[in-house]
């Protein structure tokens, strides 16, 4: 029987106390979605290594976990801290903090010492849960590795707050610098952000066919990200296999992977997808499985789209795609499928049905700041009241864009923006084009200062080893017909050392600047 549970009707619906729309009928709790999966208790549901481990097993352990929680002193309400990389005993975790009503803290395990100082006075957690030692801190911790790996006697049940806008997952933007600010979602939030992707995908739970042959994804995304978080609720919704790489991302690992597991999708940020073309041993492996490998994170070069659909040819039709989304939206605001890209060049898509849009102070060329209102946006940063998102619900995002026949096209951050001479130049278009070049493999944009201009445009181009440098003029021409004069680099950098990056794989702008002191 249909579950009606997951509507795909769009309701004029106010929520946190603004306009808005939603779906109708909606799940309202992490337990309606646990429920959901007890359906593939025979299935695998995660790989970690030689570590293989069943629906039915994840929940008992899950059982266990809110047991112990439980017994642990942790209350609806607390805060739980997750300072910890992929692995089984992360995601029992998780769902071990939402059905004893507890509130997530997905801290990033890249994070210094400052860094998880700042984050627990800032969230004071009833209990960190972590894979390494942690000194110094005045709050209990316990290994994450031994964490609900007991039989626990009875079923511990749900205990969750009953109010869909109250905080139930936290989790930190990043960047080259400054503190990390926490970002609060609602229940409502995580959910909507599932019902979203699940309806346009046409998989919720009502039309999906349990004799199918299981779906299997690499989840090379850190879980503590909001995308990785999503890819992994919705393969516990959809009965999906989840392949956790070991330690830090690495292409040759990953190919190794899509063939001995037989991964049929694999999403990631640009950067991970050049390092997997650009492998030596690429064509050594069998990654004829694959067919969707969805983009999102930073802004998708063409010239990698076409690269893609050269190297991966049976996902040139359909298994390419591109997002755009973040922490503070929740999860995925836009989708474009391989159609849309090849319609529109360029795109992230056309928004999420329960997602509006809107170009704040478009130019003559309606290029503006890109806000977005959704059931799935953040309450907030936790003690910063900045107006990242206004009275009536709608985010603020930073980014730069326009719209064109309903589909969005980022046309860089407001932050990233270089002001040469009176002249604002988008650094996401400036790599666009360098990128479509033959010989390069990846490109950054960075201003530099100018005691005359204000600042100058500079150009960080790798090539690769096998093809002849590109020299400056060479480059400079092959963009004289795609860029305004102002908007060609000025200062220039090729090798073929890789860029260097952020934990999750997106470049580290900051210390590009370096190369040009």
């Amino acid at each position: 029987m249909p579950d009606v549970r997951w509507g795909t009707e769009i309701e004029a619906s106010g929520y946190a106390g603004h306009p808005g729309v939603q779906y109708s009928p909606r799940p309202t709790t992490f337990a309606d979605l646990f429920a959901e999966s007890q359906r593939w208790a025979d299935r695998t549901f995660l790989v970690h290594g030689e570590r293989r481990v069943s629906f039915a097993a994840f929940s008992d352990a899950v059982n266990a976990g809110v047991g112990e929680l439980r017994d642990a002193g942790a209350r609806p309400g607390d805060r739980i801290m997750l300072y910890a990389y992929n692995s089984p005993q992360w995601v029992i975790a998780l769902w071990s903090a939402w059905l004893g009503g507890a509130v997530p803290v997905l801290a990033n395990r890249w994070w210094k010492q400052t860094d998880v100082d700042h984050a627990i006075e800032l969230l004071e957690p009833r209990l960190i849960l972590t894979d390494t030692p942690l000194g110094g801190v005045r709050v209990t911790t316990r290994d994450i590795g031994s964490f609900a790996a007991a039989q626990y006697p009875t079923d511990a049940g749900s205990y969750e707050i009953d109010d869909p806008d109250a905080t139930s997952a936290i989790l930190f933007t990043s960047g080259s610098s400054g503190l990390p600010k926490a970002v609060e979602l609602s229940r409502r939030a995580v959910i909507a952000n599932q019902h979203n992707i699940l309806a346009v995908t046409k998989r919720l739970p009502h039309q999906l066919n349990p004799d199918a042959p299981q779906t299997v994804s690499l989840a090379s995304t850190p879980m503590f990200h909001v995308g990785g978080l999503s890819n992994l609720l919705s393969n516990h919704l959809t009965g999906g296999r989840v392949v956790i790489p070991e330690g830090r991302f690495d292409a040759g690992q990953i190919l190794g992977l899509i063939e001995r597991e037989g991964v049929h999708n694999w999403g990631g940020v640009p950067t991970m997808a050049i390092r997997v073309l650009e492998h030596p041993e690429f064509d050594s492996f069998d990654l004829s499985t694959l067919r969707s490998f969805p983009l999102g994170g930073a802004a998708v070069p063409t010239a990698l789209l076409d690269r893609m659909r050269i190297r991966l040819p049976q996902l040139a039709s359909r298994g390419l795609g591109n997002t755009w989304g973040m922490t503070e939206a929740g999860g995925f605001l836009t989708a474009a499928t391989g159609r849309d890209l090849e319609k529109y060049p360029g795109t992230v898509g056309r928004p999420y049905p329960v997602v509006e849009l809107a170009i704040d102070r478009p130019d003559a060329e309606g290029v503006g700041e890109v806000l977005a209102r959704s059931p799935t946006v953040m309450n907030g940063y936790v003690g910063i009241d900045d107006g990242t998102v206004d009275d009536e619900g709608w985010l603020h995002t930073g980014d730069l864009g326009h719209l064109t026949d309903g589909y969005l096209f980022i046309d860089g951050r407001a932050k990233d923006i270089v002001i040469r001479g009176g002249e604002n130049i988008g650094c996401g278009q400036v790599e666009a084009a360098l990128s479509s070049h033959p010989a390069v493999v990846e490109v950054a944009a960075i201003g530099l200062p100018h005691p005359d201009l204000g600042e100058e445009l500079a150009a960080v181009v790798v090539h690769r080893p096998r093809d002849l440098a590109p020299t400056e003029d060479e480059l400079r021409a092959h963009v004289s017909d795609m860029l305004a004069h102002f908007a060609i680099p000025t200062r220039w950098h090729i090798s073929t050392t890789a860029l260097p990056t952020l934990p999750g794989e997106k470049v580290d702008k900051k210390s590009l600047a370096e190369l040009f002191r």
